[in-house]
């Protein structure tokens, strides 16, 4: 996925778990989330995007 596909509001899923995108910083490639469970705040690099957008961690929920 590349860095121009995130936008604010989308549903994917990360090496740290899945979430909804708050916020994105163009100049590090950092994409900052919330979790789809327990509204938690998690920020991963666009390297750790996972591509296929229905694939989760085994614990997450599909959207």
């Amino acid at each position: 996925m590349e860095f121009k596909d995130i936008h604010i509001g989308m549903k994917c899923g990360s090496k740290k778990g899945s979430g909804t995108v708050t916020w994105v910083d163009g100049s590090t490639h950092t994409i900052y989330m919330i979790d789809c469970k327990n509204n938690n705040n998690f920020e991963v690099n666009i390297s750790d995007i996972i591509e296929d957008p229905q694939a989760h961690n085994r614990k997450d929920d599909y959207y």
